[in-house]
């Protein structure tokens, strides 16, 4: 139904940007708005049971962020002595985290307000895959709302657990430090069993409009490219539009699918003589 060069040479999205970041410029309600979304209604449900685990679109040419950019916590598995030991004494990681606690810890530390505070502290949070499925009890309902700031979840080290075998533990600061690097440049989004899809595609005062009209292709490339799956091409039917918003804006138009101009392609290509 779309290709992305369309959306990028139409012009609409251009000036739907431009729009949406004089709204955030002159409204006072929206001053703190930076994340640009865009949002994504596709033509059949995607059929996928939302799990909170947000999988990585790789972006081309224009990172989104760089680790020392954000406030970054990382959660691991008790006891946590191993890799808070081995991260904050490498050199390749030293700097990487603002705090690293483990969920024990977690659980009995913050609760309530604390948990509230933890929220505003931290830009990203990342755990360990092996607890990963306990933080929505842990973490609450603040962090899983609207999926601003659901844990990713990575791997300390390339370690593969064996059937009947007890795994090694292991911390790998360098592999380590490549996952935030990938989490921290690309965006990414939460697969889910509805026809709708937000994705984060540039920030205010950070990225130029050429920069997030490029992001923008790059994330309906990685979406609708069947060769991707399963991380990719998870689109089903098509996309019939395409909307661009700050958290508090309105929506901006910038693509909608037209069975005219669907069918004049048809007409075109039946034109053709072999």
């Amino acid at each position: 139904m779309v290709e992305s060069n369309d959306i990028i040479k139409s012009g609409l999205a251009e000036k739907a940007l431009k729009a949406l970041i004089l709204q955030c410029e002159e409204n006072p309600s929206l001053k703190n708005d930076k994340d640009i979304h865009i949002i994504i209604n596709t033509g059949k449900k995607m059929g996928i049971n939302r799990d909170n685990i947000p999988r990585i679109i790789p972006l081309t040419k224009y990172k989104l962020f760089k680790p020392r950019d954000l406030n970054i916590l990382l959660i691991t598995k008790d006891p946590s002595a191993l890799y808070r030991e081995t991260l904050t004494k490498d050199e390749h990681t030293s700097e990487l985290f603002k705090e690293i606690i483990s969920v024990k810890n977690l659980r009995r530390r913050f609760k309530g307000s604390k948990l509230t505070q933890l929220y505003k502290d931290f830009d990203l949070v990342v755990a360990d895959y092996r607890v990963h499925h306990l933080l929505p009890e842990v973490l609450g309902s603040r962090f899983y709302h609207g999926s601003k700031k659901l844990p990713y979840m990575i791997r300390m080290s390339k370690e593969v657990k064996l059937k009947r075998q007890q795994m090694v533990e292991k911390c790998d600061p360098i592999y380590v430090r490549a996952q935030l690097r990938s989490i921290c440049k690309n965006t990414s989004y939460i697969p889910n069993n509805d026809n709708c899809l937000s994705v984060r595609v540039g920030y205010i005062q950070k990225h130029s409009i050429p920069e997030i009209l490029q992001n923008i292709q790059d994330t309906i490339n990685f979406l609708t490219d069947k060769s991707k799956r399963p991380q990719g091409g998870v689109i089903k039917g098509g996309i019939i539009s395409i909307f661009v918003k700050t958290s508090n804006s309105t929506s901006l138009p910038i693509y909608q699918f037209s069975e005219a101009r669907e069918n004049q392609k048809n007409e075109d290509l039946s034109d053709i003589k072999l």
